[in-house]
Order: structure tokens, then sequence, then C-alpha cells
């Protein structure tokens, strides 16, 4: 295995704290978006409403969701700092700021979906019947507000910041081209999904099937590339 260049004992410190914060993250993710509580009937936003409104663990399977999505950034960049080609590390910068504009949208998003739909959705339930009609109302436009957010972070995160990264990792010397190649296929894969749910909303194909499993697939891909980078730094 190649060991990766750092400039100062500090620098490998950084690198090893990245990763390690990473893969937690990654756990952490992956843990909260299996638990996700997911209607079979995702595709009527009353139903998912529903979901939402009884749900037990939603609002802590978000704040565990954003604390894991925010995790994955130290580890995204440790992946431009265990680089030293130009080609690569030109790709992986753009990666960076890609990365970080997605970790923004992201505790949007979970702001929005974990807690302020949870207390719309929550109000629709408990609504006397002659207020039913306007609270369900409300409740459908924070869903309309959260699946666009969602897909665009699909689009942003899964589809262009980890195709980025993937190119970087490709045209690297410092790991193998399999992996590039891999997640370049699976964000290009994540970038249709995105594209598709934005246009036509959630459905179980589309976001309970392939939005899961190829962001578990990605989530996978950064916690490989982690460990790579811990075990090839220098002590």
């Amino acid at each position: 295995m190649n060991t990766f260049v750092t400039d100062s004992q500090e620098h490998k410190s950084l690198l090893r704290i990245s990763t390690l914060a990473s893969i937690v993250g990654a756990i952490f993710f992956m843990i909260a978006n299996i638990v996700h509580p997911r209607s079979p009937n995702i595709e009527v936003n009353e139903f998912q409403i529903e979901t939402v409104a009884h749900s037990d663990i939603w609002v802590t399977d978000h704040v565990v969701l954003w604390l894991g999505g925010l995790l994955l950034l130290p580890g995204l960049l440790a992946i431009h700092h265990s680089l030293t080609n130009r080609n690569s590390l030109v790709w992986t910068y753009f990666g960076n700021m890609s990365a970080l504009v997605s970790t923004a949208l992201w505790t949007v998003l979970m702001a929005m979906d974990g807690i302020a739909s949870k207390a719309t959705h929550v109000a629709w339930s408990h609504a006397p019947v002659p207020e039913k009609k306007t609270a369900l109302r409300v409740a459908e436009m924070m869903e309309e507000i959260d699946i666009a957010l969602f897909s665009f972070y699909i689009v942003l995160f899964f589809g262009i910041t980890f195709f980025l990264y993937g190119w970087g990792v490709l045209k690297s010397e410092e790991h193998p081209a399999w992996l590039g190649w891999a997640a370049i296929v699976l964000s290009i894969a994540s970038f249709v999904v995105g594209l598709v749910q934005t246009y036509t909303g959630l459905s179980v194909l589309v976001t309970n099937i392939l939005f899961a499993s190829l962001s578990s697939f990605l989530i996978l891909w950064l916690i490989i590339m982690n460990i790579r980078i811990r075990r090839g730094v220098r002590d």
C-alpha cells in the first residue's frame, strides 16, 4: 500500500482525526438511514404525513442523520489531502466546494424535514375536524419543500460531489483505479435518481429502494477510502 505525503506531524494528526470522524459519521448515517420511518405508500403525501406524525423516533433519527452527514465532510476533505497529483487535486478541490455547499444544504434539510415538518404533521394529526383540511394543506406544502431540498441534495452530494472525488481518485497515484470508477458509476446513478425524484416526486422504487441502496454504497465507499488513508499516513 502506498503511503501518503504529509507536510507535518500536525497534518498527519489532522488526517487521522478527520478520517476517524468520517468513519463514525458514516456509521451514524447508515444506521439512521436504515431505521428512518418510510411510508409504504410514500407517493401519496397524506400517507407520508401520517407516517411522520405518528413516528416516535422522527426527530431523534434526523438529529443522528444530521450529525452523521456533518461528520462525512472531514473524511471527504481528507481524500483531497491524501493526493499529490495535480490533476487529481483540481477535481477534488471542486469536490471540496461541492461538499461544503452540500453540508450546508443538509443542515437546512434536516431542520426542515426533521423538526418543522414533524410539527406541522403532528398539528394536522391533532387538528379538529373543521381545521383538518387547512392543516393538511400546510403539511402538504412542507412535504413539497422537503422533497425539493432532498432531491437537490441527492443531485449535489451523492451525484456531483462524489463524482468529483471519484474522478480525482481515478487520476491519482495513491489509490487503485477501481475505487475511482466505483464512485463515478454510483454517483452518476445517484445523479439520475435525484433528477427523477425532482420531476416525479417520492416513490417506493426511486426513494425507498434506489436512493437508499446507492447512498449506502457511496457511504461504504467513503468508509473504505478513509480506512485506506488512515493506514497510509506515515507514522
